[in-house]
């Protein structure tokens, strides 16, 4: 496996969460080169509230468009509201599966409540919708997640990945993936509660700017490179003397 004769010319191994530490262990082993888990952080500017404008929908997604996202499982919740609540979305993305998710949104009848933007930069498509959904089936430790928590919009996600790492000690409650049933709950319930969505969205706002940080990654980097890059053996006294060094 390449990545097992990799190990033997580097001095450690970074990971941006526990789960993919966990999968590379299952797959290529444990022994071999130092390992530390870092997660990814935010810049200050990334805590910008999001502005969400006049024609917002209620829920936004934004990714690929590809099974992975579990966007379809987004659709077929969508669906299920329909005919009770109905409730208004935003895709922004690209991918393999656009035309395919397209076609899928018309057979459920949601032309009139779900719109394709396409692909846009992040601070743009947050101005798009009111609550982030991530009903990914896998991930490992979404940016997406941690930039919509620092814009202060209210999360629905899975319970997947290094997602759960993102939440944890807070009361964000995350879902089944997969399962539309659980997805239209938690729209009906969050949608129903805007005010304790904005609380919960506040509280988890806060975790991640006190863990989730640049300055707070960069020293974590640099901490474990000093710990794992090897030492210039020190030069005895007198050759420190003929080099011109005191010692």
């Amino acid at each position: 496996m390449m990545e097992r004769g990799l190990e033997s010319v580097t001095s450690g191994l970074i990971f941006e969460s526990a789960y993919a530490a966990r999968v590379y262990r299952s797959r290529v082993g444990s022994k071999g080169a130092p390992q530390r888990v870092i997660p990814n952080g935010l810049k200050r500017m990334d805590f910008t509230l999001a502005d969400p404008r006049p024609d917002a929908t209620e829920v936004l997604f934004v990714g690929e468009l590809r099974k992975i996202k579990g966007v379809d499982i987004l659709l077929n919740a969508l669906a299920d509201l329909k005919l009770g609540h109905p409730v208004t979305a935003t895709i922004v993305g690209s991918g393999p599966d656009a035309e395919r998710l397209k076609a899928m949104a018309s057979a459920l009848g949601l032309d009139g409540l779900v719109r394709f933007a396409g692909a846009l930069p992040v601070r743009e498509a947050f101005s798009l919708g009111r609550v982030m959904v991530v009903p990914s089936l896998a991930e490992s430790f979404p940016y997406v997640v941690l930039e919509a928590t620092a814009a202060g919009m209210p999360l629905i996600a899975t319970n997947v990945g290094g997602i759960p790492a993102i939440v944890a000690d807070t009361d964000t409650v995350l879902i089944e993936p997969g399962s539309a049933t659980a997805l239209a709950s938690a729209l009906s319930a969050t949608l129903g509660d805007a005010e304790g969505a904005m609380s919960r969205a506040k509280r988890l706002r806060d975790k991640v700017a006190s863990k989730f940080t640049v300055a707070a990654m960069t020293d974590a980097v640099l901490d474990f490179y000093a710990e794992t890059s090897p030492q210039p053996a020190r030069l005895p006294p007198w050759e420190m003397e003929l080099q011109g060094h005191r010692p």
